[in-house]
C-alpha cells in the first residue's frame, strides 16, 4: 500500500511565494482585463509527437524567451515571466485543488501561459499536450517505457530525462513513497541549465496514466462527478490521472511532484495539464448543449457536502489575467480563451 498524501504535500511544502499574495478563488483583485471576448484563428493544440522538429523548436524557444522577459507578476521571487505562472500557482494551491474549479482553473492557467508564448515571445502554434495513456503499460508497472525518449530523451527536442538518483530522508518523504528512481537535478535536454529535479516513479505512471483511467474519467454523466474522478481522493492507493504525470515523472523529490511549484518542471507541466484539458474537452464534445453549461463541486477542497460552484463562480490569476467566470472558461473558444483540439 501506499499513502503518500498528496494533501499533505500541498499543506507542508507552502513556500515564501504562498504568504506573498493571499489569493481567494472568486475574490477580485486588481488585474489587466480578461483576454477580448473574440475568439479568431484558434491555435489547435497537438499531441508533442504530432508536432515537427521546426514546431517543437519553435515551443522551446519560446519557453526560453519566457524565462528571459522580466516578471510583471508581482509575486515575490518571481524573477521573469515563466516563473510567473508558478508563482501564482504556488499562492492559490490551497484553493484550487479537490473543488470544483479546479479543471476550470487550470485551464485558464495554461491558456493564459500560451498566450504569453504567442504575445510575447513569437510563438505561433498551440500549447503542446502530453498524452500519457498511450505510453502506459498498466500490466508490467516496472516498464519505462512509459517515458519515451521523444519526451524524455537527452537531445535539443526533449525535455530531458530522469535526475541523479538521490535516496530521500525520512523527513522529505513522511508517508514512505517508494519506487523512484531520480530525485536529482536533470542534466540533459533543452533545458538543464534552470537546474529542475525529477524521480521517474514508474508503478506510478503506468497505472495512473492506464488508458482504462481516461475512460473511467469519460464516462462520467456530470460535471462534478467528472472532475472528482480527474483528482479522486490525496492518497496513491486510488489511480488517478491528474497524478499521473505529477507523481510519475516527479515522486518525492521531482519539481513537477511539487503540489506548489509544479510550474517549474521545465515545461513539462503545461503538457501534462494540457493532456487534462483536452480529456475534458473530449468530455465536453460528448454533449456540448449541456456541457458547456455545467458545472459542479465543492468551493472549499474536499467540502463534499457544501457550498458548489456556479457559472457565475470567478477565478483569477492575479495580474497575469483578469476575473474569468466559470462559464466563460467552459468554452475553449469563448473569447476569454481561444484555442482548440
Amino acid at each position: 500500500m501506499h499513502h503518500l498524501s498528496l494533501f499533505t504535500l500541498a499543506a507542508s511544502c507552502l513556500s515564501v511565494l504562498a504568504a506573498a499574495v493571499p489569493v481567494m478563488p472568486g475574490e477580485p483583485i486588481p488585474s489587466e482585463p480578461a483576454a477580448p471576448k473574440v475568439c479568431r484563428n484558434p491555435p489547435k493544440r497537438l499531441e508533442w509527437r504530432q508536432m515537427s522538429k521546426s514546431q517543437q523548436m519553435s515551443y522551446i524557444d519560446a519557453v526560453m524567451c519566457l524565462t528571459m522577459t522580466e516578471s510583471k507578476s508581482g509575486i515575490a521571487r518571481a524573477i521573469n515571466r515563466f516563473d510567473d505562472h508558478q508563482a501564482v500557482h504556488s499562492v492559490q494551491t490551497p484553493n484550487i485543488h479537490w473543488v470544483g474549479h479546479f479543471m476550470l482553473w487550470h485551464r485558464y492557467l495554461v491558456a493564459t501561459y500560451e498566450k504569453a508564448l504567442r504575445e510575447e515571445c513569437g510563438y505561433e502554434g498551440g500549447q503542446p499536450y502530453w498524452d500519457w495513456s498511450l505510453d502506459a503499460r498498466p500490466h508490467d508497472p516496472d516498464s519505462l517505457a512509459a517515458f519515451p525518449e521523444a519526451i524524455f530523451g537527452p537531445g535539443a527536442y526533449s525535455f530531458g530525462g530522469n535526475g541523479d538518483l538521490v535516496t530521500p530522508t525520512p523527513e522529505q518523504n513522511p508517508l514512505n513513497l517508494t519506487g523512484g528512481t531520480g530525485g536529482g537535478c536533470v542534466r540533459d535536454g533543452a533545458f538543464t541549465p534552470d537546474r529542475f529535479r525529477r524521480d521517474f516513479v514508474p508503478w506510478i505512471l503506468n497505472s495512473f496514466a492506464d488508458p482504462a483511467r481516461v475512460e473511467e474519467v469519460l464516462e462520467q454523466p456530470d460535471y462534478a462527478s467528472f472532475a472528482r474522478s480527474v483528482e479522486k481522493v490525496p492518497t496513491f492507493d486510488q489511480p488517478n490521472i491528474h497524478g499521473s504525470g505529477h507523481f510519475g515523472v516527479g515522486g518525492v523529490l521531482g519539481t513537477i511532484g511539487n503540489a506548489e511549484n509544479s510550474p517549474g518542471g521545465r515545461p513539462l507541466f503545461y503538457l501534462h495539464h494540457g493532456n487534462l484539458d483536452r480529456v475534458l474537452w473530449m468530455w465536453q464534445q460528448k454533449d456540448p448543449e449541456t456541457r458547456l453549461n455545467q458545472v459542479g463541486g465543492p468551493v472549499v477542497p474536499f467540502d463534499y457536502g457544501g457550498q458548489n460552484v456556479t457559472l457565475d463562480f470567478t477565478v483569477n490569476l492575479g495580474a497575469l489575467a483578469g476575473d474569468a467566470t466559470l462559464k466563460q472558461l467552459l468554452d475553449t473558444q469563448s473569447g476569454v480563451l481561444c484555442y482548440t483540439y
